[in-house]
């Protein structure tokens, strides 16, 4: 247990800006205070600063750790899916605004329909066709988060084929599929660049037929080669047991940052998460409830999650006031609270409004 004192030395620490230590990290307060609180633990000095909003929000980032594997259940039976722009070419190809990529982790084999849209229908329609040509669905498919795939008309297809819809909310996407789509792209570019225009939709099938016919060096095979039964399917690795965050605990997600963000930007959100579930796989990941109670799409690496505290009754920063009332002799403000969704807007008393 931390001693009162010993809080306010860690908080002054970080706060003070005549302290060499002010606004630093975990370590360089722990090595600052040590020699004045022998028995100081790393552990005693970032659970005081976790309630510091300015400690949590810049604490660093990092982009690269190890991340769960798609490993293949067995042929055609696990795909990834992503959608690539093409729309710089649309004019000369049929109006063809993206394509649609499926690949299936076992074989290496690739899938593509061009979409004039990334709507629900036109996607929905590609990935039933794909199905067709192959002679069966998978029992999973893995995308990101975007709307084409979670949307009505993808939720029903899966539904009615009994696939399960798998993403992660994390910067990096599928890897076997970004793999496949820079290959497509490079060879297409090729071509257009050999034809002196940008017509690429007479030929698409057979590019992608081409790729299903070069060998694979990831597999030693080439993907249409590959029969049920050519590799081992894994077994599934020892699951980590020590976990770095317990359900209910408080958290802010890794914000997406571009390449150019310079360090003293925010790196994590400002709206504070709730950890619903652990899921004990190889590394650890997390199912997240925001603090309305509602469930956050997707799953979260602990590197992607810092711990924090909360309370209703904290002061927050306000965005802007929205509105005002009388309420039962009150007046109130309708709030936007800065950092959060619009969908935590609320009323609050007006005189409980401070200054900073």
């Amino acid at each position: 247990m931390t001693s009162t004192r010993v809080k306010a030395a860690i908080k002054d620490a970080y706060t003070n800006p005549k302290n060499p230590s002010a606004f630093t990290s975990v370590a360089n307060i722990h090595k600052f205070l040590k020699p004045k609180f022998k028995s100081l633990t790393y552990e005693q000095v970032e659970k005081v600063l976790e309630d510091l909003e300015s400690f949590t929000l810049h604490r660093p980032t990092r982009k690269r750790f190890p991340r769960l594997k798609t490993l293949a259940s067995g042929l055609f039976t696990d795909f990834q899916a992503d959608l690539v722009d093409m729309s710089k070419y649309k004019k000369t190809n049929n109006n063809t605004t993206f394509l649609l990529t499926v690949i299936d982790i076992y074989s290496r084999r690739l899938y593509v329909r061009p979409l004039k849209n990334k709507g629900g229908v036109e996607v929905s329609k590609a990935l039933s066709e794909i199905f067709k040509e192959i002679g069966t669905s998978p029992m999973s498919v893995y995308t990101d988060e975007g709307k084409e795939f979670y949307n009505t008309n993808v939720k029903t297809l899966f539904k009615e084929t009994g696939v399960s819809l798998i993403s992660t909310k994390s910067e990096l996407k599928c890897a076997v599929i970004e793999r496949a789509n820079r290959t497509l792209k490079t060879r297409l570019a090729k071509y257009m660049t050999q034809k002196y225009g940008y017509k690429y939709i007479d030929v698409l099938q057979k590019i992608v037929k081409g790729i299903n016919n070069t060998l694979n060096r990831g597999i030693g095979k080439k993907p249409v080669d590959v029969k049920r039964g050519d590799f081992m399917v894994p077994l599934p690795e020892d699951v980590e047991k020590r976990t770095k965050f317990q359900v209910g605990d408080h958290v802010r997600i890794s914000a997406k940052r571009q390449i150019f963000d310079k360090g003293y930007d925010q790196g994590w959100t400002t709206e504070v998460f709730i950890v619903n579930k652990v899921l004990y796989r190889k590394p650890i990941v997390y199912n997240l409830l925001d603090t309305n109670g509602e469930e956050i799409e997707g799953i979260f690496y602990g590197r992607e999650l810092t711990k924090c505290t909360y309370g209703r009754d904290d002061l927050y920063r306000i965005e802007k006031v929205l509105d005002t009332r009388i309420h039962k002799g009150k007046k109130q403000s309708r709030v936007k609270w800065s950092g959060y969704p619009d969908s935590f807007s609320s009323w609050v008393d007006s005189d409980s409004l401070v200054n900073l």
